[in-house]
């Protein structure tokens, strides 16, 4: 059977918001080296969707970036669930992905037009050693001033991205990040990214981020699940809003808009006595064409 593309548009805020994602069907038969170059020319994110190799998983996908493969990627996930829901591939949730960091629970519901994908992560880890604020700023071309007094920390779900809080929207949104020293950063504290993140003031538990990656064959990302979940971690362990209660803490995290493509995803933890034991991102997907 011939692959077949899917072009979707994930987390989407509004019209001209979200971020793409190919989706490519039945692709078994390609090699690495085909999804790899397929990537490059979509240049974005892509997921290619495969029969599973384990006896304990539903389906298979593989996330590229148009430099690398990855391990994880939750708005690639969210677009392969919402084709193959549309589609009736797949009728039973959740479902077991197979991924290369191992199983994940896929949970889907249609609601009118729109189908809610909820994806499982993992128990969140925290780094000791991070950059400092220092070469933080030199890294987004900020002042001292411009950080807020929560810490700058490493934070993974799935992959480590180094959570910077910030003071502002307004200073978020002008970032002027030196990629070359940002990416030197993400090499020498072994993070996959930069994920300055500020408050939105006097709009319940919600943020604005921004997602700078390490090499990945663009510098700034619209909407990014890995990075929002291990946003949510990090807001829930450092109790930023003041309201952690036991169970699932919700939050909502708007990224893209420095960017033009307004994007807006929902991160939940479950706290047990004091610490997070789960974490989950929400969102949807459309087909573009």
């Amino acid at each position: 059977m011939s692959y077949e593309v899917v072009h979707t548009n994930v987390f989407s805020l509004e019209e001209g918001g979200g971020n793409p994602c190919p989706v490519v069907l039945n692709a078994d038969d390609l090699t690495t080296e085909e999804m790899q170059r397929m990537t490059k020319d979509f240049a974005h994110e892509t997921a290619f969707v495969l029969k599973p190799t384990r006896s304990d998983c539903d389906v298979k996908f593989r996330f590229f970036v148009p430099l690398h493969e990855m391990e994880m990627c939750i708005h690639a996930t969210i677009g392969s669930t919402t084709v193959l829901v549309k589609r009736g591939l797949i009728k039973h949730s959740p479902l077991q992905v197979e991924t290369l960091l191992g199983p994940v629970k896929v949970e889907w519901e249609v609601r009118g037009s729109d189908v809610d994908v909820t994806v499982e992560q993992f128990s969140p880890e925290f780094k000791d050693e991070n950059p400092s604020k220092e070469e933080v700023c030199k890294a987004l071309g900020i002042g001292m001033d411009d950080i807020h007094d929560f810490p700058v920390q490493s934070v993974s779900a799935s992959r480590y991205k180094l959570i910077i809080p910030l003071k502002s929207v307004e200073t978020l949104n002008r970032l002027t990040p030196v990629y070359e020293y940002l990416w030197k950063l993400c090499d020498e504290y072994h993070t996959t990214g930069f994920y300055p993140f500020a408050i939105e003031q006097n709009n319940g538990q919600s943020v604005q981020a921004r997602q700078f990656p390490k090499r990945a064959g663009y510098n700034e990302d619209p909407a990014t699940g890995v990075a929002a979940c291990a946003l949510g971690a990090y807001l829930t362990e450092h109790n930023v809003f003041s309201s952690l209660s036991e169970g699932w803490n919700s939050y909502r995290v708007i990224q893209g808009v420095a960017m033009d493509r307004p994007s807006i995803i929902v991160a939940e933890t479950c706290s047990k006595e004091n610490k997070v034991i789960r974490t989950r991102i929400k969102g949807n997907a459309l087909e573009t064409r």
